[in-house]
């Protein structure tokens, strides 16, 4: 397996929608954008977006994952390494980041990244505008005036999980298996 890191980029300076303007810093990515959400995608109808991610973009349900009170939670492969997790929440709000995928127990980590224009990307054939709402602020975003490239690096392993357990099993059974036997003959 090919590991890799994920480049992406992020809005950097942006204007709101009273004319606040916000910079961000390289340290306000690395601190914050890896850890909460600051920014969140709008869509007018999330059950029309969802059926479109699913039937035409090949998206899946993002299971397992801890529930965030979205109606939908949706994951795509992006590598070998990385895949997107959305969560579509019933108010039209979209929460999207990058992660390790979920077939790897380094996904229990908190190697991800909040991200903009890649859940755009998938959604753009149903819904073609960007509404985006910059979270700390409570706000909305009315023009990006420029962006921060940001580079998720890889794991320094890829451990799969599910070989691990299916041994955890294996062994459970050969185990109880073993607590079975008796001497034979007579009952």
């Amino acid at each position: 397996m090919v590991m890799c890191s994920y480049v992406t980029v992020v809005p950097r300076k942006l204007v709101l929608e009273d004319g606040d303007i916000v910079i961000l810093t390289a340290r306000d990515v690395e601190e914050r954008l890896v850890r909460d959400t600051l920014f969140r995608l709008w869509v007018p109808d999330v059950k029309a977006v969802y059926r479109y991610l699913t039937d035409v973009q090949g998206f899946e349900p993002a299971i397992p994952s801890v529930p965030k009170g979205e109606r939908y939670g949706l994951k795509r492969a992006l590598s070998d390494v990385w895949e997107l997790h959305l969560r579509l929440y019933d108010d039209g709000f979209i929460d999207a980041e990058v992660e390790v995928r979920r077939e790897y127990m380094e996904h229990l980590t908190s190697r991800r990244l909040n991200v903009v224009y890649e859940a755009f990307e998938y959604y753009r054939g149903i819904y073609d505008k960007i509404h985006l709402w910059y979270a700390p602020a409570g706000k909305w975003v009315i023009k990006v005036i420029d962006h921060l490239h940001v580079k998720l690096r890889e794991p320094d392993t890829l451990t799969p999980w599910k070989p691990i357990v299916l041994g955890m099993v294996v062994t459970g059974l050969f185990a109880y298996a073993l607590t079975r036997i008796e001497k034979g003959g007579k009952r």
